[in-house]
């Protein structure tokens, strides 16, 4: 009978008058004002990269050239996958965890809120919060990566494929190094591709998702499932690594701006595991805990342990 008491107990709802006036007025414009810097640095030309030297006919510059058409994983795919494939993950395991607690009666991680005259549940505030942090990871990582490759300039392996430099007007006799725009192709958009390859694009979103939600499972799904949290966390491991190395393979990439990718994608999903929602677990589990009461003092005994005192502190 006790442990049927206990399962059917369930939380109090609490009231919040600061859940949803944060969301609206903290946590949406901070999501949004990234995703519409992202547009303007992705999607147009507004911000031009740096423009960094070159050596003439440097081979490891003259790789050919996969148009955006013909890549493996485009990087609007990339987005899409890096978004929906955590994300469905994450909203599918809550799913599960908050029907088998329904229906087993069992206590929940975290109580229901009462914000705005509206219920919000466990399995709601979870996933909108999980999700939520792994939407601002992705427009940060990618800004990030957008920053840096705007910053540096560096060369892709195709750059001279696409720029196809005027050597003669370069004088390259006179001095191998270039430092001059001297760019005779007609596809911009390529040539402004070609100035972003530090660090790979592809390699900082899909090393974010993949470690994201790899920490996810290892926090939320029970050791008793002895297959499934590894098979789960290597399938992601395994797709962010082919990821990478379908930009080494089409030449989009060099090695190590795909390495440095997969640091910073990695770096920034931990941090924000670890510091943004402690790890995945519950707010109840985060909350510290009350100091604990100093014991009380039984009267008999401190009667007895004052006696014994000034029994022995009576001198002759």
């Amino acid at each position: 009978m006790m442990m049927n008491s206990e399962k059917m107990k369930k939380k109090p709802p609490k009231d919040s008058l600061t859940l949803l006036p944060c969301f609206y007025f903290v946590e949406l414009p901070i999501v949004a004002s990234s995703m519409v810097s992202l547009y303007f640095l992705e999607l147009t030309d507004v911000v031009q990269p740096a423009q960094v030297g070159f050596r003439c006919h440097d081979r490891e510059l003259s790789m050919p050239y996969v148009d955006g058409g013909d890549e493996l994983i485009p990087l609007l795919m990339l987005l899409s996958l890096a978004f929906a494939g955590p994300a469905a993950s994450i909203m599918l395991v809550e799913g599960l965890i908050y029907c088998l607690q329904s229906r087993l009666r069992l206590r929940r991680p975290e109580g229901s809120i009462n914000a705005g005259g509206c219920n919000f549940n466990s399995f709601l505030r979870r996933t909108v919060r999980f999700v939520g942090v792994h939407v601002f990871g992705l427009c940060a990582t990618a800004l990030l990566t957008d920053i840096i490759q705007l910053s540096t300039g560096y060369h892709a392996p195709f750059f001279l494929t696409v720029c196809k430099p005027n050597y003669t007007l370069a004088g390259c006799d006179r001095n191998a190094y270039i430092t001059k725009d001297i760019c005779s192709g007609h596809d911009q958009h390529a040539i402004i591709a070609a100035r972003k390859s530090f660090p790979s694009q592809h390699a900082t979103l899909s090393a974010f998702a993949a470690v994201y939600v790899s920490m996810y499972f290892n926090s939320t799904i029970s050791d008793s499932t002895k297959l499934l949290k590894p098979v789960l966390v290597f399938a992601f491991a395994i797709a962010a690594a082919l990821t990478g190395l379908t930009q080494i393979t089409q030449h989009r990439s060099h090695p190590s701006d795909v390495y440095v990718g997969f640091l910073i994608g990695a770096f920034i999903a931990a941090y924000l595991a670890f510091h943004a929602v402690a790890n995945f677990k519950s707010s109840d589990d985060v909350t510290p805990a009350p100091p604990p009461l100093p014991p009380k003092k039984d009267p008999l005994r401190a009667l007895t342990e004052r006696g014994h005192e000034s029994v022995y502190n009576k001198g002759p």
